[in-house]
């Protein structure tokens, strides 16, 4: 009985953590916050969590898990580019729904030292896009002047709002700057920009 409750408040104060999180982001949430979003003691906080940063982490965690498996699913048989599609309304649609999956996103965008997986939860969304990407090319035979990594950012950035992860230098945000303007503009022959 003690162990079903524990999991319970557990689960009731991630719950309330990811509402939090995701309205207010990491720096504007506190633990009061959560407790009194809750309506239990502190205590019964910090008996499964000690600090915001490890709640944080437990939320990017386990959610992040759902959302990373539900980018790397694929749909055998299906065409590449439907399956794309398909992934993408997915993880939209699971986002919207999910206040544990949207907190967990932005937490790894805003905190990404919280993640503790060798990759982040962003680069490993990002990562598995871009093989869909470069399958829907291949399948389709199309020669894209963009390469794959170009456009599962933009697919990130249209469909989740993250401009993430954030350019290494000036040249690589020249290069992404770029690469985002000619697939939306398509190509023009404008001003050289190099």
């Amino acid at each position: 009985m003690t162990q079903k409750r524990a999991v319970r408040t557990r689960a009731l104060v991630l719950a309330a953590a990811a509402e939090e999180f995701a309205a207010h982001g990491y720096n504007g949430t506190t633990l009061l916050n959560v407790v009194e979003r809750t309506s239990m003691t502190k205590g019964a906080l910090y008996g499964h969590f000690s600090s915001k940063e490890e709640l944080a982490a437990a939320l990017i965690e386990e959610a992040g898990d759902e959302l990373i498996a539900r980018a790397e699913r694929r749909l055998e048989g299906t065409a590449a580019l439907l399956s794309l599609r398909e992934t993408m309304l997915d993880l939209t649609r699971h986002l919207r729904r999910d206040p544990l999956a949207r907190s967990a996103l932005r937490l790894a965008v805003e905190a990404p030292q919280l993640d503790r997986r060798a990759l982040g939860l962003v680069e490993r969304i990002s990562l598995s896009l871009t093989r869909a990407v470069a399958r829907a090319h291949a399948e389709n035979r199309v020669t894209s002047r963009f390469p794959p990594e170009a456009v599962a950012r933009l697919l990130m950035t249209v469909f989740f709002e993250i401009p993430h992860p954030a350019p290494r230098n000036d040249a690589d945000a020249a290069r992404r700057f770029d690469d985002l303007w000619e697939a939306a503009s398509g190509p023009r022959g404008g001003p050289d920009m190099a």
